[in-house]
């Protein structure tokens, strides 16, 4: 806000906001705070223009008193102010009457001279000069002096703030074109100095300090209202400092006091003596500049409230209002148990209510593990923040802040992991060893004494936070509770903390191994999809793989993600689905201490090679790649057969194992490796802290798992249903043909068959999609061959991605054969007995001599009636006329006569 010029009532006093001290000898000084421009040093002169301080000016702010002194200055004469229409030639041209002016006795370096005192409150900027007596009725430029406005912006950063936690804080932005001045600060009555101190002070002691009556006995106002600071402040704050906090001697310079004491009272605010006017109700800001920090309402009582600021010697003032309103304060984590097995990631989420941020302490003494968490809503926008944590990072010493924490669109800072400072000053938790939070019950080494109370390190012995832990966060509950200021408590070896606004329990449970099997897909890149939901749609589980399609090795593994994501270093294999590289998989089986196994391999070594081996280590994210699901510890491996990223090429009738296993020690637990001379600090370790023995960091010595499953790897092919006896598909002459198979090629896939012309037939091609289904069978999309002739020929190609995957001839036919008559009719026969079939055998020979015979068997029926030409006419029959429907009758009818005889 830009200030207005404003008349000040006489009898009040002005707000006493800092301290400074312009001392004589051992005298008191006013300080004038450089109300003027081009001052100098007071000269006995014909006419000369001074401020309070006795100091020749040319320039002075709006409400600045000036006296006009010099041998022409009479007692006698009656003088007039003027102000400047124009100048001519550095010379007055014309000007306008303002005010008459009286000569009063005015004291300067203990002499009593005479002197008009010219009050500018009231006068606009602009150029003035006095008329009266021997003054030239039109002088020179230089011998008048000019007014000029000073402005004031000040501003709270919040329009409201909370009486207590993170919200009771905003920022104070004072600006002027003024150098130095000071300001009165007062709230319209409604708040004392002492509350108004506790505002713009932010150390409870040195608040103390101010208002003791020895010190505060050593500011009042002085001439044009500046404030007086008197050197025996220093003395009366040296002795009102008992426990010595700020060091101060009485023997000290005042200004160099006053810059020690700066860090914690950046206003320089100051409460007046108790007999000065208003002194109950405001400060003084004392020779200030520009400047912006934080103001703290903590403990005000709820309400409007209307600040004034108002430079003590000019007319600058400026009014800002503030609500000051209960905390309310609360935060709640989207669920109240976490379960998750430990060595993976967690997410948190918490919604936070009237605040902006909290704090979070991770773990108490009974989990043997404590850290303090900073969670802030970035921008306030959804009132909540999300986070992960790594489970297997926290607490070793070379893991930063982000290898530990991590979130999206908030702030997530690690007490710990942020070598106990967070990235803001203001920020800071605070700890204690009493409830009662005095001064003097805070840790004097902060959180290492914290620890060191709960008996969670030696502080004696040099221990760090770091020391809590020897091994990885092991299967236990974990606490997390919230406090809305950062206050925590150390009281008789239990924690607690001051305003609890929050709480939950992450329950870690043991890592392990379930079942691994495998999934063929569609022939694709390896990283096409970053979503496991997305890529299970393609799948279909199976233990024989057709080169060329996709392989997902599915292995049920948790208690690893971790460190896999610190290996990776990013979270967005598991925050954003990105995947991770299988590169990275591949590190952390070479990690020998993690005791962590995964490997695909051939069953038999070829000569003196190696067995062919799957290359995690080489391939590309589009030939290998690696999906997680976190939450229910499954581990993907996606393999695109077709670019053979393993150390040798693929062959039909391959057979790969895959391997799986959390090795331990037979005596050793894992123990974090050492850094330099620092015991059980580093992110890696093994059994007993080597790390080239194998040991799972979640499980007893002696206890290792494994899993494993088998596939093989077969060359793509295709078998065609409907083969006659010369092996031809049989292709239906009609509008809605299909075509129908097997293939070892996984279902979804895109396949298609392309049928042409073969032998003398004319040229035809035809082009149909087909659906591999997901036992193998395929079926075509309908072919219209309704143009077809019977007998034609046909070339049938079944292809896969563009690329043949086997062929076969085709004959077309009026309809495809299915032999199931002649079967049925055979197991007819199967029941005669053993004469009856020897009479068969008579009548077959006798068919064949005779093919009118009486005594022909439904074998010759149907041979005869297979060799006849298709009937035009429907007798609506399947499969038969009515003369052969009739012959067949009466051929059974003599076989029965003939079995009665």
């Amino acid at each position: 806000m830009t200030s207005e010029p404003t008349i000040r009532e006489k009898g009040r006093a002005v707000f006493l906001a800092a301290i400074m001290v312009l001392s004589v000898v051992a005298m008191s000084a006013a300080f004038a705070g450089s109300a003027a421009a081009d001052t100098q040093p007071y000269d006995d002169d014909d006419l000369q223009y001074v401020n309070v301080d006795n100091e020749s000016v040319s320039v002075v702010f709006q409400g600045q008193d000036v006296y006009v002194v010099g041998d022409l200055i009479d007692e006698d004469n009656d003088y007039q102010l003027r102000s400047v229409d124009s100048f001519d030639s550095g010379q007055v041209d014309s000007s306008s009457f303002e005010e008459e002016l009286d000569v009063e006795d005015h004291t300067i370096d203990g002499e009593s001279v005479s002197a008009v005192e010219i009050e500018t409150g009231d006068l606009d900027a602009g150029d003035f000069f006095i008329r009266g007596g021997d003054l030239e009725s039109s002088p020179a430029e230089e011998d008048t002096f000019e007014v000029t406005i000073q402005d004031l912006d000040v501003a709270f950063d919040d329009d409201e703030v909370t009486d207590d936690g993170p919200d009771a804080t905003t920022d104070l932005d004072i600006d002027s074109d003024r150098g130095t001045y000071s300001l009165n600060v007062s709230a319209q009555g409604d708040l004392d100095e002492e509350e108004l101190l506790s505002i713009l002070i932010n150390n409870e002691t040195l608040e103390e300090i101010h208002l003791d009556d020895d010190v505060r006995d050593n500011v009042t106002f002085g001439a044009d209202d500046n404030p007086i600071v008197d050197d025996d402040i220093v003395g009366a704050i040296a002795d009102a400092d008992e426990d010595g906090v700020f060091g101060v001697d009485s023997n000290d310079d005042l200004d160099d006091v006053l810059d020690a004491l700066e860090a914690e009272n950046q206003f320089l605010a100051f409460a007046f003596a108790e007999d000065e006017d208003d002194a109950d109700e405001q400060v003084v800001l004392v020779g200030i500049n520009d400047r912006e920090e934080e103001v703290d309402f903590t403990d005000i009582d709820d309400g409007d409230y209307t600040f004034d600021f108002e430079v003590t010697d000019t007319e600058a003032a400026v009014s800002q209002d503030i609500t000051v309103t209960d905390s309310d304060a609360s935060v709640n984590f989207d669920q109240s148990v976490y379960t998750q097995t430990a060595g993976d990631l967690v997410e948190f989420t918490v919604e936070l209510e009237d605040t902006d941020s909290a704090y979070v302490q991770f773990g108490d003494e009974d989990a043997g593990f404590v850290d303090i968490f900073y969670v802030e809503d970035d921008g306030g926008t959804d009132d909540e923040v999300t986070f992960w944590l790594n489970t297997r990072t926290i607490g070793t010493e070379n893991a930063s802040n982000d290898e530990v924490v991590y979130s999206e669109d908030d702030i997530v800072e690690s007490f710990i992991h942020s070598d106990y400072e967070f990235d803001d000053a203001d920020d800071q938790p605070r700890f204690f060893d009493d409830s009662d939070l005095e001064e003097n019950d805070e840790f004097e080494d902060g959180f290492i004494g914290y620890l060191d109370e709960l008996d969670l390190i030696d502080s004696s012995d040099d221990e760090t936070p770091f020391d809590q832990l020897v091994r990885p966060l092991q299967p236990a509950d974990y606490d997390l509770v919230v406090d809305e200021n950062g206050y925590f408590i150390a009281e008789d070896g239990e924690s607690d903390v001051d305003d609890e606004i929050g709480y939950a329990t992450l329950d870690l449970i043991e890592p392990g191994l379930g079942e691994v099997t495998t999934w063929v897909g569609p022939s694709e890149d390896a990283d096409e999809y970053d979503e496991i939901a997305e890529l299970a749609e393609q799948l279909t589980e199976r233990e024989n793989v057709a080169i060329d399609d996709q392989l997902v090795i599915e292995a049920e593994m948790s208690g690893i993600y971790g460190m896999m994501t610190y290996l990776e270093g990013s979270f967005d294999p598991i925050v954003d689905d990105d995947g991770f590289d299988s590169a990275t998989l591949y590190e952390l089986t070479e990690l020998e201490g993690e005791g962590v196994t995964l490997e695909v391999e051939a069953d038999d070594a070829v000569g003196n090679q190696d067995a062919n081996e799957l290359d995690l280590e080489g391939a590309d994210d589009d030939e290998v790649y690696v999906l997680v699901d976190n939450d229910e510890g499954m581990l993907y491996v996606i393999v695109d057969t077709d670019d053979e990223p393993f150390d040798r090429s693929l062959d039909d009738g391959d057979d790969f194992t895959v391997d799986i296993e959390y090795e331990t020690d037979s005596d050793d637990r894992f123990n974090f490796a050492d850094i330099d001379d620092d015991e059980n600090r580093d992110v890696f370790g093994g059994a007993d802290g080597d790390t080239g023995d194998a040991a799972f960091p979640y499980f007893q010595a002696d206890s290792t798992q494994s899993i494993s499953t088998t596939f093989t790897f077969e060359d793509p092919e295709v078998h065609f249903d409907n083969l006659d006896a010369d092996d031809n598909v049989q292709l239906e002459t009609a509008e809605d043909a299909v075509v129908t198979g097997e293939t070892n090629v996984a279902p979804g896939s895109d396949a298609d068959l392309r049928i042409t012309n073969a032998g003398d037939t004319d040229s035809f091609l035809s082009t149909e999609d087909a659906e591999i289904h997901s036992d193998g069978a395929f079926e075509s999309e309908h072919f219209d061959f309704g143009d077809r002739s019977e007998d034609d020929e046909a070339a049938i190609d079944f292809r896969v991605g563009g690329s043949s995957i086997g062929d076969a001839d085709g004959i077309f036919v009026e309809s495809v054969d299915d032999e199931a008559p002649e079967e049925d009719d055979e197991a007819d026969d199967d029941e005669a007995d053993d004469d009856a079939a020897d009479d068969d055998e008579a009548d077959d020979d006798e068919a064949d001599d005779d093919a009118a015979d009486d005594d022909a068997t439904d074998d010759d029926v149907v041979d005869e009636d297979d060799d006849d030409e298709p009937e035009t006419e429907d007798d609506g029959v399947p499969g038969f006329g009515i003369a052969v429907a009739l012959f067949a009758l009466i051929a059974a009818g003599m076989l029965a006569l003939r079995r009665q005889n």
